[in-house]
């Protein structure tokens, strides 16, 4: 599944793809909202709401990088720090 492929889906389309084929990467809260960030084939969907039980208050796909900044933060570089020595 490719990016537009994705973006032509209903809501009830991208959560199925997200649930099939979608990576988990990590998740991040931000103004009491999680956001849970996917990877599926070469570009990234989140997954905004209020809390883990309730239903997706919005879905946000993307192909650039550049809107990964706000997880940046939360990656340690330490265990690969220890493997380059």
């Amino acid at each position: 599944m490719n990016f537009y492929e994705f973006l032509d889906l209903d809501d009830r389309g991208k959560a199925f793809a997200i649930w099939h084929y979608g990576v988990y990467l990590m998740c991040r809260t931000f103004n009491g909202d999680l956001h849970k960030l996917y990877a599926i084939e070469d570009f990234y969907v989140e997954v905004c709401g209020s809390s883990e039980n309730q239903v997706a208050s919005q879905i946000n796909s993307f192909e650039s990088v550049d809107f990964l900044e706000p997880y940046l933060d939360q990656i340690s570089l330490d265990d690969l720090e220890s493997i380059v020595r």
